[in-house]
């Protein structure tokens, strides 16, 4: 690096640290709030609210937010529009668009089948899809094509909606696509194309050969009661929010520049010449990530398995409330101890992402993993564009859902400040519940 851009870089760094204090936020208009909070969790309920007065979340917005704790839904609340153009209140049964927050519940279909020995993450993808095995891939494993280290970020072809729709000529395309980078040296997120491919994987392996939005509901979301959906069907579209998309303001750049690492991170990286893959993705996705058109019927009912889920906080929630809590729901398993293990004690080290600015991140088979202070277990699960999250606490057994049609462009995991104080309330009130 030149001596002139170490110097831009240092002066521009200082000038975002030091203007604009974080209590400089002023008073915005506040939504009523409905929905219900278990005793003892009212201060949850009331930092919702704040977000809204504080400006982190937007009154023309709509958001929810759900808790499951020990298997008990303590916290179910939403404020705001699911459409303000035609004054529709957000109501207890509204969805959002989950972006890449469906990447969880794909990766969930393929633990399942593994927990059904029915797919081996240490094993070659090729063993259950022969086709992929050319141009390179012949030894990439399951585990490292669902965590992001297969090199497949780009497609040998860009996407258009009439090739994803043509399961062989896409499944083609999926085998065929050379890998970036070698194979299990690296990850790169797969920010489009790892969903094509885990749905090529449920296909072959399922023994009904069922895509993996099919897989989810049959054997996830209708016998586990869970409001989610991989791909809208038509008769559920009335239920989901219209997207508001917001340019961040000066202070939220700058907030996110002085009280979070990840966005620091992303900044130098971007600045530093980061971007070539990250741009070369979004290139390559093409129709697909024509996000503005993600509310027209026709084109939300295209199953697009990274980004295209749909639900309700509540139902994200109880999904991963579930995992938190043992894998079960009564006497039926979801999924085993065994695997939730492997996501809770991964502890290998974040790495820097090649498509994402060199982000320091980690998956286990496919989950977003978030390592804890000390000698706490891994969060795991998957946050979406915006601030969508679901997530499992297996240390205090919570499963978190947030879901908002309001698509913050620094809305990223925990670092969301919505999200991030609302996990911190959770968390007081836990800490009390438990002493």
């Amino acid at each position: 690096m030149s001596l002139i851009r170490q110097v831009i870089l240092v002066a521009v760094t200082a000038i975002f640290v030091s203007i604009l204090p974080s209590h400089f936020k002023t008073s915005y208009p506040v939504p009523e709030i409905f929905g219900t909070v278990a005793p003892g969790f009212e201060d949850v309920r009331e930092v919702f609210r704040e977000n809204f007065e504080l400006g982190w979340d937007k009154n023309e917005g709509g958001s929810a937010f759900a808790v499951y704790y020990k298997g008990e839904k303590v916290v179910d609340i939403w404020a705001g529009f699911a459409d303000q153009e035609a004054k529709m209140l957000w109501k207890e049964n509204t969805m959002s668009v989950l972006y890449s927050t469906t990447k969880g519940l794909c990766a969930l279909c393929i633990a399942i089948l593994a927990d059904r020995e029915l797919i081996d993450f240490k094993k070659p993808v090729s063993d259950y899809w022969p086709e992929f095995a050319q141009n390179g891939k012949e030894k990439v494993t399951v585990e490292m094509l669902m965590e992001h280290e297969a090199g497949l970020p780009i497609l040998s072809q860009p996407m258009t909606f009439d090739l994803v729709q043509d399961h062989d000529a896409l499944d083609k395309v999926l085998a065929e696509t050379k890998p970036l980078w070698e194979p299990g040296t690296a990850h790169g997120y797969h920010t489009i194309s790892i969903g094509f491919y885990v749905d090529a994987l449920v296909r072959r392996v399922d023994s009904e050969g069922r895509t993996v939005g099919k897989f989810f509901s049959d054997e996830v979301a209708k016998p586990f009661g869970i409001d989610a959906f991989i791909g809208t069907p038509r008769e559920e579209m009335l239920r989901v929010g219209r997207l508001v998309y917001v340019q961040p303001s000066t202070f939220d750049i700058i907030h996110g520049l002085l009280t979070s690492s990840v966005y620091r991170s992303m900044f130098y990286g971007y600045i530093m010449g980061g971007a070539k893959l990250f741009v070369g993705t979004v290139s390559n996705c093409g129709q697909v990530c024509e996000i503005e058109r993600r509310m027209d019927p026709e084109v939300n009912q295209i199953v697009i398995p990274s980004i295209c889920g749909v639900a309700t906080a509540r139902g994200i929630a109880k999904l991963f409330g579930i995992l938190a809590n043992g894998g079960k729901l009564g006497n039926k398993t979801l999924l085993s101890q065994r695997i939730i293990m492997d996501y809770v004690n991964d502890k290998r080290e974040r790495t820097g992402d090649l498509v994402l600015f060199g982000l320091p991140v980690k998956w286990k088979y496919g989950m977003d993993i978030i390592p804890q202070p000390g000698n706490a277990g891994n969060l795991f699960g998957s946050s979406g564009a915006g601030g969508q999250i679901g997530y499992s606490d297996v240390d205090n057994k919570i499963g978190y859902g947030f879901v908002t049609r309001y698509s913050a462009v620094l809305g990223i995991q925990f670092y969301d400040s919505r999200i991030a104080r609302l996990q911190e309330s959770v968390l007081r009130v836990v800490t009390k519940v438990e002493k």
